[in-house]
């Protein structure tokens, strides 16, 4: 049954020695072999540097569309912080009309501002998480060197009015005290010399009331300026005294009113207070006027950093 049973080995074994015909071998594939090598490089390249534009197309993309909604976060932001100085800077210009219409010093104290000052919600203050903690690589640097100085700008304010309000609170007694003292009639004052005794000048003080006019008027210009009347105690009758260029004995020098000299005829610690009050007042309208000046460039910038669309690619 088996085929392959009566089948014998040939003598001395098979010789499987190749047989050498004098002709050089052939390689049948090199030319193709090459040509393969030659496209798979070619093809590899073309497949690097389309695989690498499409990486740097998609991060560039993934950075502006980064970049766009940072600058819609800030804008959010921003427009909460303009709406609440829009309201103070309301009510300061309101006080100053106020404090105008009844001739007072636009600084001084105003109890109806304090009022309206605590119906301001100042917390939460603007977050940091939300300023600051955002894609600024492709928004424009003057945009964002604005930002950071709107932000502290608007904290420093938040905290001066916070100041404010509780300082004034607390010493309202004493600056309603003082500005119904303040009511009256403001007085001037003035010196006149006395070299009577011969040997050395004396000062005294005066208070001065109506001009002395030479059409005997109490209303006239310099030129026609004789002098004023004065008197030297509260109770005592007022005299003529005349002025003039030289520092004559008799003559009356008129003194500039200075907040100094506010302070000193007024002989009340109520004064400090007020002064404190003025300089607070001071420094939020210096705040209000850089912040207001300053928001108008920066929403215009971040406005149009925000109204950007969004960059859309395949990958």
């Amino acid at each position: 049954m088996n085929p392959y049973a009566n089948m014998r080995a040939p003598q001395g074994g098979f010789d499987l020695r190749t047989i050498d015909d004098g002709a050089p071998v052939q390689n049948m594939r090199s030319g193709r072999g090459k040509a393969v090598i030659f496209t798979s490089v070619i093809v590899g390249a073309a497949a690097f540097a389309l695989g690498g534009g499409l990486g740097i197309a998609s991060v560039g993309r993934a950075n502006m569309n980064t970049a766009n909604h940072a600058a819609k976060a800030v804008k959010t932001e921003l427009d909460k912080m303009e709406k609440s100085l829009t309201v103070i800077g309301r009510m300061v210009a309101m006080s100053q009309q106020r404090l105008s219409a009844a001739k007072k010093d636009p600084l001084s104290y105003d109890p109806q501002l304090i009022a309206d000052l605590k119906t301001i919600k100042l917390d939460p203050r603007p977050t940091t998480a939300t300023i600051f903690r955002v894609d600024f690589f492709r928004l424009p640097d003057a945009d964002v060197d604005k930002l950071f100085t709107y932000y502290y700008d608007t904290i420093a304010l938040y905290t001066e009015i916070e100041k404010h309000i509780r300082r004034s609170d607390n010493d309202a007694e004493s600056l309603k005290a003082y500005a119904d003292k303040s009511t009256g009639a403001a007085k001037n004052y003035g010196v006149v010399f006395d070299n009577s005794a011969g040997t050395i000048i004396v000062a005294n003080l005066v208070e001065i009331g109506d001009q002395v006019c030479k059409n005997g008027g109490k209303d006239c210009g310099a030129k026609d300026l004789v002098g004023f009347k004065i008197r030297s105690g509260s109770g005592a009758p007022f005299v003529d005294r005349k002025t003039g260029g030289k520092l004559d004995s008799g003559n009356l020098v008129p003194m500039k009113p200075t907040p100094l000299m506010d302070a000193v005829m007024s002989g009340s610690p109520d004064q400090v207070r007020q002064e404190s009050y003025k300089q607070r007042m001071a420094n939020i309208r210096g705040l209000v006027s850089r912040l207001t000046t300053n928001q108008h460039e920066l929403l215009d910038g971040v406005a149009k950093d925000a109204a950007r669309p969004d960059i859309w690619t395949v990958f």
